[in-house]
Parts: structure tokens; sequence; C-alpha cells
């Protein structure tokens, strides 16, 4: 015995390989030791060595199976990143330490790090059926089912936080959720009681601002929405007041996506009754096509300090105070070059119906807008339609399974290009990305594909939009879920075919 507390001594000092020798020279003459192998598996999980840590373990429970050990062979697995077995023998842990709430919190919290969501709800299930007066844990498993899409467990698992005691996060998750499900009203309730308990909050006031202007609150929206960014906001100073300044530079600027600026530069114009020199600033992809449609405007390449005043893209509406009621220039306000659309003719089969088909956006942003092009099968069914891609990459290498789709978007260069070609087909079938925006802009026709919680430019329309008469919508029932969309557009084409 007095060989294994200096083995301890050894391994609390760091002296592994001193420790390890000890140990093994005591199981080689007492090899039935299963405390033993468990701290000889200790050494090897602080080496590294997880293979050797592992089998220790396994000796360690097959001669003791208890709580302690089945928790170091999981933690060997989690080492390894192998997290799921990790998780299952969590699980055994807990079988024998079913009263250890801390010990089951800890489980949860690690479950919920490495995305082991159905764990992590089993974990955070019997850690609060010991200990309900937690609302962090409530909270947490709140934002698990979210992540399962059950909405109406989540929203039971904040209202629970919320009784326990009122707290910051369970308020903007509720808040937000309730958006999600499209109730608006409690959404601005909840968010409002989540900025007391936490005043000037950015996320939550973003998200106030998004659940004001769904409802087409253009007032209320624009004055929490605009802390979006508010480092880049931050950086520039003399920001425009909305009154007019005729002798005056007037800088735009951006910081948001390419459907922002094809979206909003339907403002543009207009500030030429403000200022006297108005000065935009666009990424390139888009500069092309917007200097060839807006007179009297200087695009430029790069932010430049030589302004009176400067404004943000996307706040133009709110700041010249037009209400949604009447936004200007839906039935379109751009136009693409006339001999890229004659130089993409060659491109389309002009014995057949073309449609376009645009259905992966950016994974990191609002993925559930996207939807799998196998989802759209139905689609290729019809005949006398050639369907042609406008992805620009197909990520996913989902063409390869579809001789139906031409891939178009490999010639895109830049949004010019794109313009050209959507003057050529007769429907564009896509998702919420910048390409919806670019032939609303043109007045092609198109079916927009939203998710049952769309962005807070869609409100909450299900038909039409009145930022494009081009586009007609097609909307989720039931979240994450595309079949009836899918169903209610394959009818559409089946009328029109």
């Amino acid at each position: 015995m007095t060989d294994i507390q200096k083995a301890l001594t050894l391994q609390s000092e760091g002296k592994f390989e001193e420790a390890k020798d000890i140990y093994l020279e005591f199981l080689k003459n007492s090899p039935q030791q299963p405390d033993v192998s468990n701290l000889l598996g200790l050494v090897y999980l602080q080496q590294n060595l997880l293979d050797e840590a592992k089998k220790q373990f396994e000796i360690a429970i097959k001669g003791f199976p208890c709580a302690e050990f089945y928790q170091n062979l999981g933690l060997a697995y989690f080492k390894n990143k192998e997290y799921k077995t990790s998780m299952e023998y969590f699980s055994k842990a807990i079988e024998y330490e079913s009263s250890n709430v801390e010990f089951i919190r800890n489980f949860a919290q690690m479950a919920k790090k490495t995305e082991q969501t159905d764990f992590a709800v089993t974990f955070f299930e019997k850690a609060l059926a010991l200990e309900p007066d937690d609302e962090v844990g409530w909270n947490n498993l709140g934002l698990l089912y979210e992540k399962k899409h059950n909405f109406e467990k989540a929203k039971e698992c904040y209202i629970n936080s919320l009784k326990v005691k009122e707290n910051y996060e369970a308020e903007h998750n509720l808040g937000v959720l309730y958006r999600t499900l499209r109730n608006f009203d409690e959404s601005i309730k909840c968010l409002k009681k989540a900025l007391k308990l936490r005043p000037g909050e950015n996320e939550t006031m973003i998200s106030l601002g998004m659940s004001y202007l769904s409802k087409k609150d253009l007032i209320n929206g624009f004055k929490y929405y605009r802390y979006l960014n508010p480092e880049t906001r931050a950086k520039y100073k003399n920001h425009w007041d909305g009154k007019k300044h005729p002798d005056k530079t007037l800088f735009v600027f951006y910081y948001a996506g390419y459907g922002d600026h094809i979206m909003f530069c339907r403002y543009l114009p207009f500030l030429k009754n403000y200022f006297k020199t108005v000065k935009v600033w666009l990424p390139p992809s888009v500069r092309i096509l917007m200097k060839k449609n807006f007179d009297g405007i200087e695009f430029v390449d790069c932010y430049q300090d030589d302004y009176d005043y400067i404004a943000n893209i996307m706040e133009l509406h709110y700041l010249l105070n037009l209400d949604f009621e009447s936004i200007p220039s839906a039935s379109g306000y751009l136009k693409a070059d006339n001999k890229k659309i004659q130089e993409y003719k060659c491109y389309f089969d002009t014995t057949k119906r073309k449609v376009g088909l645009f259905w992966q956006g950016n994974p990191n942003v609002f993925a559930n807008r996207s939807i799998k092009l196998k989802e759209l099968g139905k689609l290729f069914e019809l005949e006398n339609i050639k369907f042609y891609s406008f992805e620009k990459e197909d990520k996913l290498n989902q063409i390869k399974d579809f001789n139906q789709i031409t891939d178009l978007g490999c010639t895109f260069k830049n949004f010019e290009d794109t313009a050209a070609a959507l003057m050529n087909i007769d429907l564009l079938i896509t998702i919420d990305s910048s390409i919806v925006h670019l032939a609303g802009a043109l007045g092609v026709k198109t079916y927009l594909l939203l998710p049952y919680s769309s962005e807070w430019r869609w409100f909450d329309d299900t038909k039409t939009t009145p930022w494009y008469d081009s586009v007609i919508i097609f909307k989720q029932e039931k979240p994450y879920n595309w079949s009836d969309v899918v169903e209610k557009v394959f009818e559409e084409l089946k009328k029109t075919n």
C-alpha cells in the first residue's frame, strides 16, 4: 500500500512515468486490483495514451463496475473525440450515481457542448427531475429542444425557467422562439422584459427590432434593428438625420449581404433630392450592375471619409420615412445589359419552358432556408420544362444526380451575368437568397420558397410580397417541412405547363 501512496504522490506531481512503473509492477504481482487499474488508466489518460487508458478502465470496470470507472472510460473516449461512445459510458456512470445532480449536470454540459443533443436532453431531464428549481438547467433544456425542432417543449422549458426565477436568458430565448412561431406580440413582450433585466443588450435589441419589423412596424423596428453590427456603425461619424442637405455629400455604406444591397438600392434615386452628391460603397460583384442602373450616383470600391453625412443602405427606408404599405418600385427597378442578355440566349432550350433553380444558400446564415435538391425531385417529373441551376457553386455536388438540370451558375462571374441569364428564363424557383431580390428587381416571375419562420422582410405574408410584384410566395405550413411547399409548386407548374 505504501508503494501505491508513493505512486499517487508522484502522479500528483506530474511524474507520470515513475508512477506508471509502480502501478505496473503492483499489477504484475496482484492483477485483480480494479482501483489500481483505474489509477494506471488515469496516468495513461494524462499522458494522452488513450488506447492504453481505455484498456485499464475496462479492466477496472470488469473487476468492479462503478460510477467512477465508467466516467473515466467515458472521459478517455471523450478526449479521443468519440463523443457518442463517451456519452454511452457516462449514461452507465449515472446508473450508479442516479441521485448525484452535479455529476449528471456535468455530463449534460459536455453532451451539449459536443452537440450530442439526445444525450444532453436525457441528462438535463434527469438533473431537473432531481432539482427542478434550476432556472439555468431549464433554459439549457429549452435550447436543446429548439435544436430538435420541438418548439412546444422548448417553450415549456423557458416558461419553467421563468417560474423558478425571472432571468434574462429565458426571457430572451422565449422571445426569439415566439418570433419563430410567428407570435410577434408575445415575442415583443418577452424581449422587452429581457431588456429590462439587461438594458442595452445588443442581441436582444436586434431581435426586438426584427419582431417589430415582422409586424410592418417601421418606426419601432428600426429603433432597435439599427443596433445590428454596432461596432461597424460606431466607426462612422455624422450619421444622416433624414433631413435635406442640398449642398452636402452623403456616403452610403454597407455591412450586409448581397441581397440587402440589391433590395435597398431602390431608394438610391430618392437621395438625389436630399444631397448634392451621393456616394455608394458596394462590393465589386454588385457594383457593375448598379453603375449601369443609377445615373447621378457615384459608386466607389472602398470607404471614403470625404463626406458630410453617412448612412447604412439598409436604413434608407427608415431614414426616408417611407412606410411598408407603399414600397417604391415594386414592379422592378433594375435592367440587365442587353448585350449580355443576347449572349446568354445560346444556353437555353427554346423548345421548352425555361425554369431556373436556386436551392442552397449560405449554410452559416439561416440554415433553415435551404432545401436539398432531391426534395425538389417531384418537379422534374413534369414534361416540357427544362431546368437550369443558378447556383454559382454546387458545393454539395447535387446536380450530378439530375440530368434534367443544366448547370448555368458555373458561368456567372458577377451579378451582371446572373441578371442577363435571368432575363432569358420564364420562371425562377428559389429559396430566400440574394437571387430572389435580383429577380424581383428585374421583374422576373419568381416562386419564392420560404421556411415557416422566415426573415422579417417577408413579414408574415404567405402569397405575395409588397417588395416585388413578380414574386409569389410558397411558405412552409409546418417548421422544417418542405414537402407541402414542393407539392404546391408542382401543382402550380402543372396548371401553367
